[in-house]
């Protein structure tokens, strides 16, 4: 599933010098925004830039849904508001054959899937004009050169619409792209790129190239690129796939990897140097990583290039080279990387092999976003044919992750949670200093999953009185909801229920009462006798308290708030901070929180 991926030695055929071997090389591609946002091919777009233009594409972002395939997952199409995506029917080898799944983009839910008649060890497809095209090997021939196939369905049904042999080719390992009404193909082996009617399958034309393979079709407003082992790049003709210019390298042989196009530039990766062409032209520009460097599929716009050394760091640098910042992350970074341009914001966005999908500001490299996929996030390793060429996607407000089996959906988040608060909580102590108290919080989200906390939380012990509560709801996005209630805990041997005491001349008799922790909010007291009572931590908001006698009673702790205490008698009282009445004038006021 990509970890940590180093190119692998191939032996080549030498073309510029006799008897040297070179090695396989690991190229990618990233280009600009599509249309629409859609994601109609490897690293987004058709110039395999990497960069998405989506106002709803800002962080934070939560999780919309999570589906688990048979095998490892590939790099996902966005369109019509649906997600396609290969994966194989199965982890075993011997059994297992590639599938075609067309997934709800709000869920998740599988919309229609179509077994794909070509061998399991790679299906690459793309997305153009409500069709989807895979590319890949004929299951029923082996190692002749009638291996390669291209397929058209129909993205909204799953229909077969056409089915295409490549003759000529040993196989089509690179991935497909498809715009304008041409699909246009890698081969591999007897090597060769193919342009393929969108409509009706036939082949438009073919051009050879040296040793073609993992390359996929990159392209820009007029011009289709490849390039393969030893930077053997070419600059073809749209449609009819006239040459334009070829860069030879020192070599040729089995390898390639996808170019990036943008700004008029053509980026390729190569184990001899990765290299910067004008990609009018076809002139050397600069080489832009030096041999040897391991590296995948960069992020390129019009200011800043991003690119992902795996499972070391993300380094941006500005067009001509110059470094701007490094994030290393976990430490285990693995996918190529990709640009969300939200209109006024620009992000990178980034996975790790231990499951770790990162948004960092582009211009910067701070993080401001990151979560747990709950798997290794598959990188992008094109020269391990074996398993479908993954990676992440973006478009239409929602960013798709593959990671092994599960792809994982993410989307913008700027809702708080609702919190769920319970009213007063009024509880009996077990002791004269107060009670464990239990209680239930919980929230809601409309789009998304919040965790609550409470301080104190649930099950504490809470004294007697009152005692507010702190809670806060949490998405996965980082949005965040605050509120807070009252525990009250009255003592043990109170008795709070006011009936239980006697009105005598339309007051209530509370001489000597132990009120303490009671919970009495707008309690009707006006007048009463509470000479000598206990109402410590008592909890007398909103009541009415005029002419009540507080003589040598402890209201210490009570909480009075709002309460009318007018023409209270406060002879030898002890006041809710404490204070005595008769150390401040034998009065209470000014001293009642």
């Amino acid at each position: 599933m990509g970890r940590r991926v180093s190119p692998p030695t191939q032996l080549v055929k030498v073309l510029a010098f006799a008897g040297a071997v070179c090695m396989g090389l690991l190229a990618a591609g990233s280009g600009a925004a599509d249309p629409g946002a859609l994601a109609v091919a490897y690293q987004v777009n058709v110039a395999h830039s990497g960069v998405q233009t989506d106002s709803a594409l800002t962080p934070p972002f939560s999780l919309r849904w999570r589906v688990t395939l048979p095998a490892q997952v590939s790099y996902p199409l966005i369109a019509e508001r649906k997600v396609f995506v290969t994966a194989a029917s199965s982890a075993d080898n011997a059994t297992r054959t590639p599938v075609l799944y067309a997934l709800d983009r709000a869920s998740g839910q599988t919309l229609w899937s179509q077994v794909l008649p070509l061998e399991w060890q790679r299906a690459n497809a793309a997305y153009d004009d409500g069709r989807i095209f895979v590319s890949g090997n004929n299951p029923f021939v082996c190692c002749d050169s009638q291996n390669g196939v291209v397929l058209a369905y129909a993205a909204d049904t799953g229909t077969l619409l056409w089915r295409t042999q490549l003759a000529g080719e040993y196989g089509t390992t690179a991935a497909p792209t498809a715009a304008n009404g041409v699909v246009y193909v890698s081969g591999s082996g007897a090597g060769g790129l193919y342009a393929v009617s969108e409509n009706d399958g036939h082949i438009l034309a073919r051009q050879p190239v040296q040793y073609g393979d993992q390359s996929s079709p990159t392209l820009s407003d007029g011009s289709v690129f490849v390039s393969y082992a030893c930077n053997q790049a070419y600059g073809f003709a749209q449609t009819t796939l006239a040459p334009l210019w070829h860069y030879s390298g020192p070599c040729s042989g089995g390898g390639g990897r996808t170019t990036v196009y943008a700004g008029g530039r053509l980026y390729t990766r190569d184990f001899f140097g990765s290299l910067v062409f004008d990609a009018a032209s076809g002139a050397l520009l600069r080489t832009w990583e030096p041999e040897r460097a391991q590296v995948y599929a960069p992020a390129v716009d019009s200011t800043s290039l991003f690119v992902t050394f795996p499972g070391q760091a993300l380094h941006a640098e500005s067009l001509d080279g110059t470094p701007l910042w490094t994030f290393t992350g976990d430490g285990e970074l693995n996918t190529a990387p990709l640009i969300l341009n939200s209109g006024s914001d620009r992000f990178v966005i980034i996975g790790s092999w231990l499951g770790r999908l990162y948004a960092l500001d582009a211009t910067s490299g701070r993080e401001v976003w990151s979560t747990d996929v709950g798997a290794p996030i598959s990188g992008a390793d094109e020269h391990n044919a074996s398993e479908p060429l993954s990676g992440l996607g973006a478009g239409q407000g929602m960013i798709v992750v593959p990671s092994g089996k599960t792809l994982s959906a993410y989307a913008n988040d700027h809702t708080p949670p609702t919190l769920v608060l319970p009213a007063t909580v009024v509880a009996r102590g077990t002791s004269q200093s107060g009670g464990i108290v239990t209680f239930s919080v919980s929230a809601t989200d409309p789009d998304d999953t919040a965790t609550t906390s409470c301080t104190p939380a649930s099950g504490s012990f809470f004294p007697v009185g009152a005692t507010s509560v702190g809670c806060t709801a949490t998405d996965t996005a980082g949005n965040t909801a605050t509120g807070s209630f009252l525990v009250i805990v009255s003592a043990p041997n109170a008795d709070c229920n006011l009936a239980h005491y006697p009105v005598t001349k339309g007051s209530r008799n509370l001489k000597g009462a132990n009120l303490s922790g009671c919970y009495l909010p707008n309690a009707s007291l006006a007048g009463a006798n509470a000479t000598g009572a206990n109402l410590s931590g008592a909890y007398l908001a909103g009541a009415d308290l005029s002419s009540v006698n507080f003589s040598q009673a402890s209201l210490r702790g009570a909480v009075l708030a709002n309460a009318n205490v007018a023409g209270v008698k406060w002879l030898q009282t002890t006041c809710p901070d404490g204070t005595l009445s008769n150390n401040n004038g034998g009065t209470c006021v000014g001293h009642l929180t």
